[in-house]
């Protein structure tokens, strides 16, 4: 769901299979660094940025992409104080960058900082008032702090911005559960299934709202959906004693 500032050179993944194990090309270097494809490792991710850092006559808005990109590869395998270094260098080299504000308050709440989290989503807000994903994920960081209010009114700011944001409907379909309010809470389980109908996460937590309503058949068919898209997912196993 988020949305990339600046131009990413787009290159057929197949060039990139004979490429040599050393990306020599500024277009190579740049496709290892976005792990175009999902071909590469977390560590041919960051010596490609980071060599992408080193090029001449580069501007300090394309080096700040540089560095969101990097910091996207050192969040994906949690190194997120790396992460947030990046980013910060991404915001001082153009503190106009909406999407490194909103991917550092990401890291930041994956690193259990809702405060800096919610601070963060707001200065991309301030630059970007349409960016869905960042009420999405301010809506994650408000509910980490126990604001369900305000949560659900970022959620539902982001499926107005984003009608087909599954997660959103899902992670206020959530906080509507744990209010009790079920039938809220079922229809945004279903909105986000209609949009994405292998969505694991969904099926499970409305097995978990058909249970809490009593409706036992319901909630085991859901719980079983999940466990057959997911068979490895230790979250959906022993289906039907959901707590």
């Amino acid at each position: 769901m988020i949305v990339r500032r600046g131009l990413v050179a787009l290159v057929g993944a197949a060039a990139f299979m004979a490429a040599p194990a050393l990306a020599q090309t500024p277009d190579e270097l740049n496709a290892r660094c976005v792990n175009l494809g999902r071909l590469f490792s977390h560590d041919e991710q960051v010596l490609a940025c980071t060599r992408q850092l080193a090029l001449p006559g580069r501007t300090p808005a394309q080096r700040a992409i540089v560095h969101n990109n990097r910091g996207n590869a050192f969040r994906a395998v949690r190194e997120y104080g790396a992460a947030i270094a990046d980013y910060d260098e991404a915001i001082s080299l153009d503190p106009t960058y909406a999407n490194a504000y909103n991917n550092r308050g990401i890291a930041n709440r994956a690193a259990g900082l809702a405060d800096r989290a919610v601070a963060d989503f707001d200065a991309a807000l301030r630059i970007n008032p349409a960016f869905a994903s960042a009420y999405g994920n301010r809506g994650s960081a408000y509910a980490d702090r126990g604001d369900l209010t305000q949560a659900i009114a970022d959620y539902t700011r982001a499926v107005e911005l984003d009608p087909d944001y599954s997660n959103a409907y899902n992670n206020r379909g959530n906080l509507y559960r744990q209010l009790r309010d079920y039938d809220r809470a079922i229809a945004d389980f279903n909105a986000a299934l209609r949009i994405n109908p292998r969505y694991a996460g969904a099926y499970n937590n409305r097995g978990r709202t058909y249970q809490a309503m009593g409706e036992m058949e319901r909630a085991l068919a859901d719980f079983e959906q999940a466990r057959l898209i997911e068979p490895d997912n230790p979250a959906y196993q022993g289906f039907g004693m959901r707590r």
